[in-house]
């Protein structure tokens, strides 16, 4: 068994241009099609390899149903053309086979076939044969049958590729939703224990004030109800994206005025350097607020927060970087830390979410870019904000 493409790259050239007089398809912007030709017949075998290879089209030979069947499963081409009567397996066997060991890639099958073998036919693609072509073969409607394998074999592959993305999604979902879950569950019942306490003491024999549990209650009340905000505006990320010209040094101000009773509370100081650049201006100041939160909130012990923010041209796009003298975090953690609702849970870590930094991969995937996170000076962190050009 060999590929049938000769000095493959000089031998596709020439069956592109021969693959014009089929009718002048521009062939050579196109993948070729791997296909696997199957033939007992040595004469019919090297007219059916000639035919796809001036279709422009790559070419593997097998001479009976058996070696077909183990080219199959080492290369898995994209078309099979099989005679039906092979010795060792034929073709309504070959054609069973390979149906019943395809799992997410798709092969159009082709039956070559005798004039007056309507039977065969029939019985062909009950065994899952798409198509046949006829003996004596005519290279013209081998091409035209090639044509249409191209469009439904690149169906199959887009069909594959949602399947995958949609079943990808689904567990994230449910991984997502089961987070979610445990997350509330935590202040919910400890709320409603607090409520039931109340309502024992309610009666005042045992000398409690049920009004001593309102500031516990209302404490579980508010951390369910920041979980509920978090998680509310991290699912309204994405979407249309209204792009405008964005001076960093005036976002940046806004935002640290909106935290500057936290950040004064840690000591922190921000600098940053003015870049001007386009993105979605809501989103982008979104992104900064959880940023600049982390920075200050993940601070070293007994170390104020240093926070430098900075943009600069890339040569797909611009980069706005985040970068901070605080905790920060292992190399083994850093992509884990993007996913919703994941905590590190280290000694002396505020509590939180777990949604700031997948809020802000999120906002980076909706303008098409992503988010990088990387040590910084002196063991702080440094994530960056890569986002493409737009036109």
């Amino acid at each position: 068994m060999e590929w049938k493409s000769g000095g493959q790259e000089h031998r596709r050239q020439k069956a592109v241009t021969a693959g014009r007089s089929f009718g002048g398809a521009v062939l050579d912007s196109l993948q070729p099609l791997s296909v696997l030709v199957a033939d007992d017949d040595a004469g019919s075998l090297l007219v059916a390899q000639a035919a796809v290879e001036r279709s422009g089209h790559l070419c593997l030979t097998a001479a009976d149903g058996e070696a077909a069947w183990k080219i199959y499963r080492q290369h898995r081409p994209d078309v099979v053309v099989t005679d039906l009567a092979m010795p060792n397996m034929d073709g309504l066997a070959l054609c069973r086979a390979i149906r019943a060991a395809e799992t997410n890639s798709y092969s159009y099958i082709m039956l070559v076939t005798s004039h007056d073998a309507r039977e065969d036919v029939l019985a062909g693609m009950q065994a899952g044969a798409d198509d046949y072509v006829t003996k004596p073969l005519d290279p013209f409607l081998l091409h035209t049958r090639l044509v249409a394998a191209r469009r439904v074999t690149a169906l199959h592959r887009e069909l594959a590729g949602a399947l995958k993305s949609a079943t990808s999604s689904n567990e994230r979902l449910a991984e997502f939703t089961g987070r979610v879950s445990h997350d509330l569950r935590n202040p919910l019942t400890s709320l409603l224990g607090y409520v039931e306490l109340a309502e024992m003491d309610d009666d005042g024999t045992d000398g409690e004030n049920p009004a001593e549990y309102l500031p516990l209650i209302g404490s579980s009340a508010r951390r369910m109800l920041a979980m509920v905000d978090d998680l509310l505006g991290f699912a309204s990320i994405g979407g249309s994206l209204s792009r405008s010209r964005i001076s960093l040094a005036e976002l940046v101000r806004e935002v640290t005025t909106d935290l500057n009773q936290w950040l004064t509370q840690a000591g922190a100081s921000v600098e940053c350097t003015d870049f001007v650049f386009s993105a979605d201006q809501v989103q982008i100041r979104v992104a900064l607020q959880n940023l600049i939160h982390n920075a200050a909130a993940y601070r070293r012990p007994q170390v104020p927060p240093v926070i430098r923010i900075s943009g600069r041209d890339v040569e797909d796009g611009v980069v706005v970087q985040v970068s901070d003298n605080g905790k920060g975090i292992s190399e083994k953690d850093r992509r884990r830390v993007m996913e919703p609702l994941v905590r590190l849970h280290r000694e002396g870590d505020p509590p939180g979410t777990g949604l700031g930094l997948a809020t802000c991969a999120q906002i980076a995937a909706a303008h098409g870019g992503r988010l990088d996170i990387a040590a910084g000076e002196n063991g702080g962190t440094t994530v960056s904000l890569h986002l493409p050009n737009t036109g």
